[in-house]
């Protein structure tokens, strides 16, 4: 495991955005571990997180013109990830997010910030993918919205297991983190027990 990802996975540990146990998922399946960008919840936290977005989006898509944070988790890592870009790395990237709902009154519609157009290099951010399925219908919703579709998806935690493939037709992921990551890092810090429940979850094992 190369630094950066290391000092990241510790970054989330001690904000308490990253724990490990024993966790039941809304889904109700059981996990090792729990994943919430929420607690990132400071300017120096988004800061660090910003950054890690801001560099995988740009090194993963290069041509990214636009990044779209989807509600609600999604709208402060965007806006986070677009300031890190301009500062660190001089690229002035838009941003624009959804609402849950349409508003039919003062500013009007489901999509706020600055606008695709068609052939704009739009890149989703977000905290974490599980199956794909919720990226599935945002990409969806983007293109009926303005005829352009998303060229990439990057998340903080790609929380995915070994056999789970990505939905068919999603545009291509990249991590900050995989699930792979997070179990060297457990093995690399000594945390048995943890490694050996989080080993299995990835694998698929009981």
């Amino acid at each position: 495991m190369n630094n950066e990802k290391k000092q990241f996975i510790q970054f989330l540990v001690d904000s308490g955005c990253l724990k490990f146990g024993d966790f039941q998922l809304k889904s109700g399946d059981r996990s090792p571990f729990f994943v919430n960008l929420g607690q990132a919840d400071g300017g120096a936290k988004l800061d660090v997180v910003g950054r890690a977005l801001a560099e995988a989006s740009l090194a993963a898509f290069p041509q990214a013109e636009l990044l779209f944070g989807p509600a609600y988790k999604g709208i402060g890592l965007a806006v986070a990830a677009a300031a890190a870009g301009w500062y660190r790395h001089g690229k002035d990237l838009r941003f624009f997010y959804d609402r849950k709902e349409a508003k039919t009154h003062g500013e009007r519609g489901r999509f706020i910030g600055h606008l695709p157009e068609p052939g704009e290099a739009v890149v989703m951010v977000d905290d974490v993918l599980s199956d794909g399925g919720t990226k599935v219908a945002a990409v969806e919703a983007i293109e009926a919205a303005f005829r352009t579709r998303p060229v990439g998806i990057v998340v903080a935690v790609d929380r995915r297991r070994r056999a789970t493939p990505l939905p068919a037709g999603l545009p291509p992921v990249a991590a900050v983190v995989a699930l792979s990551d997070l179990c060297d890092y457990l093995a690399e810090i000594g945390e048995n027990d943890h490694h050996q429940a989080l080993r299995r979850f990835y694998e698929g094992e009981p």
